[in-house]
């Protein structure tokens, strides 16, 4: 007799198969039909399979289940037009319930060719293998041969015409070595908040001066800006050099030989290494006319359950001046993720997985509209979580309304250290909401659309402006002439794409671990109407961290409202603004600030008239932070002013110091500013557990300050 508990699983496993159109398998034929009992073996001939169907019968949903194991892609699997759902309609590449299909860009070096060589292991590629700059195990990425850590012997003071393809090095640092051609140097270049990998082209022993292949971001010398001991630390360092190849699970790759290196991890013959082949394993493109207006995108595309890994790092390339996000953070248009929707709309992404891979995970590019990327992980990436970058600074406004949320982003940015878990530039009226972000490098949401208005070749994303759609629009004010004043962020506000985001409920915490002048969230060069609200910013402790909150240069008409910032360290500032911005209902509660302590809030720039800073709560326990710091960082007087400010209904507390605010309140009050403000405990039920609700009598409740709800933050339906 059948047991009514697995009748009933057997009944409904016939019905989940019945239910999907084709079915993919590793132990399928791509010769065979695709059904439940001879599926196909590959995601491409599905999708071949689903596109013939849909000729014969266009409207209705199609539904094709991948049935757990590894597939390897050999090429990029594309989706064009021709996969398109039908209006009102979807097509769905789904991993079979309770199963877990792996696509991934690497194939493996055969155990039996693993060779003792010295302390090491060598295997020579096969001969259809292509050079790679990453490589795993079984337990995840290897890391890559290191040399020691060292800094560049001058400063900027003292730059002599040093171009950005020169790095002066202490005496042996480098050497000439026989494999050089497959070297990289890593190097935090002058600013410290961009990590460059480089080739190298020479190095001159008698000189001691370095030459790459590809030029840094900025002039290879000591960091300007950064901790008290970056440049003791060592700011650069060469790899993929077989002299320095010394620690478990480090490897090298000769080219010229084409053999590589490795020391296992524990000291056993190598098994299980893999090499990627690719940097983007799906791409779902529609017909996109860079230069023209009007993109036809894809359409209508599920996929879920999914995992995607293996993927190599894409290699900086030495044209890309002017087309890099800011700070060449990223590159503009460039196939650096595992999967890129480039031309699409109503794609989802449900329940997938992006992870130990050499780059990005997910980008959006150009023409990205009403996707959706929902309860998903990106985990240990070499570059960002989630990219959206839409065309440059124009009236082509076609990357907006797409929605990332409920999704996990940990240790994220592991070879490019400067990668935001989820970085939005020139896109607009997205909603990233309800993510759990942590272990990053550097900041965890960035929205940005910082461009060097000139076409001069200078600085930030110059190359990416759309000048012809900006003169016919009546911007002909804006067009770069010697001598013009730069144009007003009010002139240029029209043609910044990255306006009405809203990053909502998002919960952060260990964020800014190396890099520094960075953010938990990073507002910067936008145009207006973007709200940060309602997220929980907690134990960034990290001497690196900056602010929990900030809007940086060339940003107005920001609301950060009613978020909770708890526990952070760096600067001690909760939240930082340059302009006409609005800040209310936040809690800043017990910020560190070991390492040059600022304020709990700070105004960094000029000008800040119109900004409003009402109804929050400031609370410290450590002498040194103050309630607000005002000073113009960017060194040119005059500073901020109280009195260019709508300051008010603020709860001041620190409690050991009844003086804490005092001289603050003095110095706003002769401004006009902080009259109903108050010195007092805000009486929060328990905050050092993220409990902000107020007890009966709390005095922020007759200033008329919200409490803060944490159960709706971060992972959560």
């Amino acid at each position: 007799m059948v047991r009514p508990t697995l009748l009933l699983f057997a009944t409904l496993l016939a019905s989940t198969l019945l239910a999907a159109d084709f079915h993919v398998a590793p132990s399928g034929r791509d010769t065979d039909p695709g059904t439940a009992q001879l599926p196909f073996a590959t995601f491409g001939r599905a999708r071949d399979a689903v596109r013939e169907q849909k000729r014969r019968s266009p409207n209705r949903d199609y539904e094709v289940q991948i049935r757990g194991g590894v597939y390897r892609a050999t090429a990029t699997i594309v989706f064009s037009l021709e996969d398109s759902a039908m209006d009102r309609h979807t097509v769905t590449y789904a991993a079979f319930p309770g199963e877990t299909p792996v696509f991934t860009g690497s194939v493996p070096i055969p155990d039996t060719s693993w060779k003792r060589d010295g302390a090491g292991w060598s295997a020579p590629l096969a001969v259809d293998m292509k050079p790679f700059l990453t490589l795993s195990d079984r337990n995840g990425r290897l890391p890559r041969a290191r040399g020691p850590a060292f800094s560049p012997t001058r400063d900027y003071k003292t730059v002599d015409g040093l171009d950005l393809f020169t790095l002066p090095f202490p005496a042996s640092a480098l050497k000439d070595w026989p494999d050089l051609a497959d070297a990289e140097i890593v190097v935090r270049p002058n600013f410290a908040w961009v990590l460059d990998i480089l080739p190298l082209e020479s190095v001159d022993e008698a000189t001691d001066l370095a030459r790459t292949r590809i030029p840094a971001s900025y002039p290879m010398i000591k960091v300007r800006w950064g901790l008290r001991d970056v440049n003791t630390k060592g700011t650069v360092w060469v790899e993929n050099v077989h002299a320095v190849l010394d620690e478990p699970g480090e490897w090298t790759l000769n080219t010229t030989t084409r053999t590589v290196h490795l020391i296992p991890r524990d000291n056993r013959p190598p098994t299980g290494v893999e090499a990627p082949q690719l940097t983007e394993i799906i791409r779902v493109e529609g017909a996109v006319d860079y230069d023209g207006p009007t993109d036809r995108p894809v359409r209508g595309l599920v996929f879920r359950g999914l995992t995607f890994t293996g993927g190599d790092r894409w290699p900086w390339e030495r044209d890309r001046r002017g087309s890099t996000l800011q700070h060449d953070w990223e590159m503009f248009d460039r196939p650096t993720a595992l999967v890129r929707l480039r031309g699409a709309e109503r794609i989802a992404f449900e329940h997938c997985h992006w992870m130990n891979s050499g780059g990005a995970g997910l980008r959006l590019d150009l023409h990205a509209q009403d996707n959706r990327v929902v309860d998903s992980t990106f985990e240990h990436l070499g570059g960002a979580g989630i990219v959206l970058a839409g065309y440059g600074p124009g009236t082509k406004d076609v990357n907006r309304r797409n929605e990332i949320l409920r999704n996990h982003l940990h240790h994220i940015g592991e070879l490019h250290w400067h990668a935001a878990a989820i970085g939005v530039w020139q896109s607009g009226e997205n909603r990233i909401a309800h993510n759990l972000i942590h272990d990053t490098n550097y900041t965890g949401i960035t929205v940005s659309g910082r461009i060097n208005w000139n076409r001069e070749g200078k600085g930030d994303g110059w190359a990416t402006i759309r000048w012809r759609e900006v003169e016919a629009a009546g911007g002909a004010a804006l067009l770069p002439e010697p001598g013009k004043p730069r144009p007003t962020w009010e002139q240029r506000a029209p043609f910044l794409h990255g306006r009405n985001n809203l990053v909502e409920r998002n919960e952060l915490h260990d964020v800014m671990q190396r890099l520094w002048d960075g953010d938990a969230i990073y507002v910067s060069g936008t145009g207006g109407g973007n709200r940060i609200r309602e997220n929980f910013i907690h134990d960034c402790l990290s001497e690196n961290m900056g602010e929990a909150i900030r809007c940086d240069d060339d940003q107005h008409d920001t609301i950060i409202e009613r978020n909770a910032i708890l526990r952070t360290g760096g600067m001690g500032t909760g939240i930082a603004i340059k302009g006409r911005n609005h800040v209310r209902n936040n809690f800043i509660v017990d910020p560190t600030g070991f390492f040059l302590p600022r304020g709990l809030i700070s105004l960094e720039g000029v000008p800040v008239d119109g900004a409003e800073i009402t109804r929050n709560i400031l609370v410290a326990t450590q002498p040194k932070l103050k309630p607000f710091y005002l000073k113009n960082v960017l060194g040119v007087p005059p500073d901020p002013k109280f009195g260019e400010t709508r300051t008010d209904w603020n709860l001041h507390w620190h409690p050991t110091d009844p003086a804490w605010a005092e001289a603050h309140f003095a110095a706003a009050r002769a401004e006009g500013q902080e009259e109903k403000s108050r010195f007092a405990d805000p009486r929060f039920v328990d905050p050092d557990a993220g409990d902000f609700r107020f007890a009966d009598d709390s005095p922020a409740l007759g200033l008329g300050i919200e409490p803060l709800d944490l159960r709706r933050v971060g992972l959560r339906k």
